[in-house]
């Protein structure tokens, strides 16, 4: 058994083991880092917002491989600004075709006949 006094170990942890969570960790760290520093290079002024609501998204995402971390869902992305978007719709007209026939196939003149 190792102990937190044994020379082999770190908080109670084997080294072993301990240098394999920090070294995923920091691949984990400079996976982000690189992902960060190539969308942000590339991005236009304009869009900076979404870009960073956007990595906001994928760091929640890699947090979910962490046993201890627990994904947030980040806001959501804004909606395109627009004066046509808080409109509705233009309504398609409606036809409505008016018959002298019910729907049993019988002339209006007949039914009232009988």
């Amino acid at each position: 058994m190792f102990s937190a006094l044994a020379p082999g170990t770190v908080f109670g942890v084997p080294v072993s083991l301990a240098l394999c969570v920090v070294a995923v960790l920091m691949a984990m760290l400079l996976l982000v880092a690189v992902v960060a520093w190539s969308v942000l290079r590339r991005v236009d002024q304009i869009d900076l917002p979404v870009a960073l609501l956007g990595l906001a998204h994928v760091i929640s995402a890699l947090c979910g491989l962490l046993p201890w971390g627990k994904p947030t869902p980040p806001p959501a992305l804004p909606q395109p600004r627009g004066g046509d978007s808080d409109t509705e719709p233009p309504t398609v007209p409606t036809v409505l075709l008016v018959r002298g026939e019910t729907a049993g196939g019988r002339p209006l003149a007949q039914r009232d006949e009988a």
